[in-house]
């Protein structure tokens, strides 16, 4: 028993480290001291970015293809 106690205690201390470890990191990051692993947080936010942009044209291109077709089938539409 004593010792699931300490291993619960032991746990959430380390479940704090992690947590403040990770505030720290995100309180620098946030301030523009680039901590260590920056640049791949920036490389994911661009790609998200640029994957968005790609998705939002080809949807804007695909639908207006769509609506050139309705017109062929249905001319009154």
């Amino acid at each position: 028993m004593v010792a699931l106690a300490a291993a619960g205690v032991i746990s959430v201390g380390g479940f704090d480290f992690a947590a403040l470890a990770g505030l720290s990191w995100l309180y620098k990051y946030c301030s523009g001291l680039h901590p260590p692993g920056s640049e791949r947080a920036d490389y994911a936010r661009d790609r998200i970015y640029d994957t968005a942009r790609h998705v939002k044209d080809y949807a804007r291109e695909y639908g207006g293809y769509l609506q050139t077709k309705l017109k062929d089938v249905a001319p009154g539409a």
